[in-house]
């Protein structure tokens, strides 16, 4: 009846908080018409949006059936660009959605009508000035690709260089703006009326997608991101990061070298020999996870082009995940245990690296994470171990136990079970760990280099002199506050209200054995005195009154 008061009571601030209800009512109406009628019925909208719920499936059945997720791609592409990239980071987040839904995600397509070419010029002229043709030789009006952010066309520049322009679709900002305040409207409902979905975190997931979504709206990010990819991969021949030309580009364009070569897709569907590209697309994924920190966050086959000489160039490198050397030297842990099979330092570094959400029970969290690593581990070859299939379920048992993952662990996550799906679906003999083994041992070489343990003493030696510095100014202050009894010590509110309950309580105590005392001591002392006295017990009334209230007094007390 809570959910149902919880429910009724915030409808109306959910209209408001989402502001703009033709947009809400269009989203309603869309997952409705895929099957999603019951959990917008559970919203009591229907006259405030004007839902048309005629033929829809309003059980909570249809929520759960096996083509949910086909539905859910579907209901995400008609929505557009918001929805687009929240399915594509939700297929990260094996902690918030079942293994089927999230396979599917995984094959949520962004392909969009193209913008008309006028409208391609108007944003080109916007971005780079009136006189953008003058750095152009060539300009294609046939768009490389469509997608619901940005529109891809090939060009050439003065100097005979083939580039590609990825220009953004106009007035995509206040329409996904408003999508956001409705996707965090629904969440704080959500998080209102259903106790379950407090371990989620959803105004969390939603922050940080916010944040990504306006990386990707920022073509300078992008551009950033290229830049230090191709840093990261400059003695490496094999792998190609398209040079981009930053005077040609802007928040809202990207000019950059047209990648040469095939999809690697494309080279798989043809049923070519691509070990020696598997085992480069391998050490690439590996280099950036494990060495380098900063990571490719969609590096399916569609982003990578083969070049006639072998190479790989990279594309699309918006979204992009950073592990911090705290995070790396945890990822080694990890590795460390799962290649010696020791599954309670396995689940210890997890629950280490794991943010809590509430009370954890550590002992239940130790079993869990051990009863699935003994499913992956236990007796199985290290060439077939599949990693990011075994870190996804932990990820998922963590949420049982209030806690959850960085999000950038869950990109990380993601981004291994796609390059090791890709080994056993084309390269089965391939030996994912063994091709591993020399970026983990590169990376625990780095760990305890001399360079790195130099640099942890020189950051500690830091704050211990900062601290030192500080001691003359601060430690006087706290001696005066303490002298003046101005010194407060905070509690948090729960102990606080615990604290004043159980005060309250032995107060009441004192109060009520001092009061049975006293009247026992006044019976007793009306024993003396010539009153009237009560026939059947020969003693006096106010004895009997007062007796009467001890033994009250004295059953309360027990």
């Amino acid at each position: 009846m809570s959910v149902l008061r919880t429910i009724v009571s915030s409808s109306r601030a959910l209209v408001t908080g989402a502001k703009d209800v033709a947009r809400f009512r269009e989203i309603a109406t869309v997952f409705v018409g895929h099957g999603f009628g019951w959990f917008f019925a559970q919203l009591k909208l229907r006259r405030e949006l004007q839902i048309d719920y005629a033929g829809a499936d309003l059980t909570r059945a249809a929520i759960g059936s096996p083509d949910t997720g086909k539905r859910l791609v579907a209901a995400f592409a008609k929505l557009g660009p918001t929805f687009i990239k929240l399915g594509q980071i939700l297929s990260t987040r094996p902690d918030l959605l079942p293994p089927a839904i999230l396979h599917e995600l995984t094959q949520l397509q962004d392909n969009v009508s193209p913008l008309p070419f006028d409208q391609v010029v108007q944003q080109l002229r916007s971005a780079l000035g009136p006189g953008f043709r003058e750095h152009f030789e060539t300009l294609d009006e046939t768009p490389l690709a469509s997608a619901s952010i940005a529109q891809v066309h090939r060009a050439t520049l003065k100097d005979g260089t083939a580039v590609v322009l990825k220009v953004q679709r106009p007035g995509l900002r206040p329409k996904i703006e408003s999508d956001l305040n409705i996707l965090r409207a629904i969440a704080n409902w959500v998080e209102e009326s259903f106790v379950e979905a407090e371990a989620m975190d959803l105004g969390g997931v939603l922050r940080g997608f916010a944040k990504s979504l306006a990386q990707e709206l920022d073509f300078r990010c992008e551009l950033r991101n290229m830049a230090r990819f191709r840093r990261n991969f400059a003695d490496d021949p094999r792998v190609r990061i398209p040079r981009v030309f930053e005077d040609l580009s802007s928040t809202e364009v990207l000019c950059m070298e047209f990648a040469e070569g095939r999809k690697f897709s494309e080279v798989l569907a043809s049923g070519e020999d691509t070990r020696p590209l598997v085992e480069v697309y391998f050490k690439t994924a590996y280099k950036m996870l494990f060495v380098d920190g900063f990571f490719h966050g969609d590096l399916h086959p569609g982003n990578v082009f083969v070049q006639a000489d072998g190479g790989l160039a990279i594309i699309d490198c918006g979204m992009v995940g950073r592990l911090t050397p705290a995070m790396k030297d945890r990822l080694i842990d990890i590795l460390h245990a799962v290649l010696n099979e020791d599954l309670e330092s396995l689940a210890r570094c997890f629950y280490e690296l794991a943010i809590p959400t509430g009370k954890v029970n550590y002992n239940e969290f130790e079993a869990d994470a051990i009863e699935i690593a003994e499913r992956y581990l236990g007796g199985v070859p290290l060439s077939e171990i599949q990693i990011g299939v075994l870190f996804g379920e932990l990820v998922t048992a963590a949420t049982r136990h209030n806690v959850r993952m960085p999000s950038d662990f869950t990109m990380m996550f993601k981004a291994i079970v796609t390059t090791e799906g890709l080994a056993k679906s084309i390269a089965p003999d391939i030996d994912p760990i063994e091709l591993a083994r020399p970026f983990i041992t590169q990376m625990v070489a780095e760990r305890y280099s001399s360079d790195r343990i130099k640099q942890l003493l020189v950051t500690d030696f830091q704050l211990l002199s900062r601290a030192a510095h500080a001691m003359p100014r601060v430690l006087p202050a706290i001696l005066s506050d303490i002298q003046d009894g101005k010194l407060a010590i905070g509690i948090a509110p729960g102990t606080l209200k615990t604290h004043h309950e159980a005060t309250n309580l032995q107060v009441k105590t004192a109060v009520r054995a001092a009061l049975t005392v006293t009247c026992l001591a006044c019976g007793t002392y009306c024993l003396g005195l010539q009153l009237p006295t009560f026939g059947l017990l020969g003693i006096p009334i106010a004895s009997a009154v007062f007796y009467t209230l001890a033994l009250y007094g004295i059953l309360r007390l027990r």
